[in-house]
């Protein structure tokens, strides 16, 4: 691990994957704050060595309803359901320094409020290297609601007004990729990427905007996402004057102009975001961080990262598992116990829908097909039902353990009722993860021997946790309490990849040792 000589601030947390990343390139978290007490459970656990449940002055409660005596009922509460400051352990100098190494949990817009009541201004004197944080997704999401005034929506901009308080020279900013689509809001057309960089540029941040895809980075997952390297104005001036011909910075430096000089008449094309699918060529290391391979061949199959964990016997852990344990390495936990990795009890009728998706993996081009038809009810015939049959029997060791004639496979597959979601599916062992991982029920174990959801602890691995990384609370809610509640399987989802951290924060690192270097 590198030495930390970086100081490091993040708001959003979740349950860690962007601290632990962080960490590894060499930022020193001075504190975090987080929401969630499912997930800050977490994060107090992994990254502090701290177990919330009892008092400690390194994890402190912004507000809640519950005295300090009351750490159940805390872990169980919705912060964000009420706005009574209340039951606030949270104290702090004007500099900042005690709060060094904490863990603050509840309402960001309540820490925001803290810092404006005691006039908190620039506390780290511009020596603060980065704040980093992932703002909620809902109200960006493609598939959630995109209310303008929803305070979901204002909590990037919270973010922006917390930077402008405490002068970072980098912010990153970390979402999913249905920021960058177009909502109405009336009879206007909003766009809430372009709206945060505005916002941020506002405070006085150059913006660098960028969508990024974790397979890129060594994570053994298909997931893009969004991220916004936002510059402090005085930095992005010692960056113009490093790389003046950057088309990237004279972009940026012409839109950062505009919206301190003619904000009214801003466009969408008056910035850009760096798609790493088409833009390739920029993602080299100067502005735009580096990947570890655009080679197809070099990306980590989900195979590579969970194959060890299956149960077919004792595996050898893969190169992938190796280098993530070793890479994230600790001195908190020496433990060498395998912690949630619990499987869960599903019905004949789930196992067998979980059989068939598997089955579909080695159809060939006859998938697509049998898929449709099989969601509208209609009639497959006996020859794609043989063809799959054979290509089974070829295709997949000990294929007939499971079904031993043509003829069990056949009332297999005609008596399979499948889910009415769209995205459910099986996992292609030779292929990186989709990104679908919050919700455990969209996607199952690609051994038809395992025909089941995949456990918090292969999630967990795709995602690039290291094992001795413990995801804490329960592992799954319903109904109301989805709303609130951040169990284990949604905190490996929401998750910024640690791998991916780790190379945002060298580069963010390497850049800002460059200006350093060259005044």
């Amino acid at each position: 691990m590198l030495k930390k000589s970086r100081k490091h601030i993040e708001l959003f947390a979740g349950c860690g994957g962007m601290a632990i990343g962080m960490e590894t390139a060499g930022f020193s978290l001075l504190f975090a704050n987080e929401v969630s007490p499912m997930a800050s459970d977490t994060f107090a656990h992994n990254l502090l060595g701290i177990d919330i449940s009892k008092p400690n002055k390194k994890v402190q409660w912004i507000h809640s309803r519950y005295s300090i005596d009351e750490y159940e009922k805390r872990l169980r509460e919705n912060l964000l359901s009420h706005d009574i400051e209340e039951n606030c352990e949270l104290e702090f100098k004007s500099d900042l320094s005690d709060l060094n190494g904490s863990l603050l949990v509840g309402d960001v817009r309540h820490l925001r409020n803290k810092f404006i009541k005691h006039k908190i201004k620039n506390p780290y004197n511009g020596n603060l290297d980065l704040v980093s944080g992932g703002p909620p997704c809902q109200s960006f999401s493609l598939a959630g609601k995109r209310q303008l005034n929803n305070y979901k929506n204002r909590l990037p901009l919270d973010f922006a007004e917390i930077c402008e308080t405490i002068q970072p020279k980098v912010v990153l900013l970390e979402n999913v990729k249905g920021i960058l689509s177009a909502f109405k809001q009336g009879d206007s057309k909003f766009y809430a990427w372009f709206e945060v960089a505005k916002a941020f540029a506002l405070k006085g941040f150059a913006p660098v905007c960028m969508l990024l895809n974790s397979k890129y980075f060594g994570v053994a997952q298909n997931r893009p996402r969004y991220i916004m390297l936002a510059f402090r104005a005085d930095v992005f001036n010692k960056m113009m004057d490093n790389f003046p011909n950057n088309e990237v910075l004279l972009k940026v430096s012409t839109f950062f102009k505009k919206v301190h000089s003619d904000f009214e008449n801003l466009n969408l094309k008056d910035l850009d975001y760096y798609d790493i699918e088409k833009n390739n060529e920029l993602f080299d290391g100067i502005i735009l961080p580096k990947p570890t391979t655009f080679e197809k061949k070099k990306w980590i199959s989900v195979q590579e990262s969970i194959d060890d964990l299956s149960l077919k016997g004792v595996q050898e852990k893969s190169k992938y598992v190796k280098d993530i344990n070793d890479l994230f390495e600790t001195d908190l936990f020496t433990h060498k116990d395998l912690h949630n990795h619990n499987h869960r009890n599903h019905t004949e009728k789930i196992k067998n829908r979980f059989l068939f998706y598997q089955t579909l993996n080695y159809a060939n081009g006859l998938r697509d097909s049998i898929f449709r038809k099989k969601k509208g009810d209609l009639h497959i015939t006996e020859e794609e039902i043989k063809k799959l049959y054979t290509s089974l029997q070829s295709s997949v060791k000990e294929f007939n353990k499971i079904f031993e004639s043509q003829i069990i496979f056949e009332k297999f597959f005609k008596s399979v009722s499948l889910s009415k979601k769209h995205s459910q599916r099986a996992l292609i062992q030779a292929l990186p993860s989709p990104a679908q991982l919050t919700i455990p029920d969209d996607i199952c174990h690609y051994s038809l021997f395992e025909s089941r959801v995949l456990t918090v602890r292969e999630m967990a691995r795709i995602q690039s946790f290291p094992d001795w990384f413990i995801f804490k609370g329960k592992e799954t809610t319903g109904g109301n309490n989805r709303r609130f509640e951040v169990p284990q399987y949604t905190q490996v989802g929401n998750a910024v990849p640690p791998k991916l951290a780790l190379s945002l924060g060298r580069h963010i690192s390497l850049l800002l040792t460059k200006i350093e270097n060259n005044g």
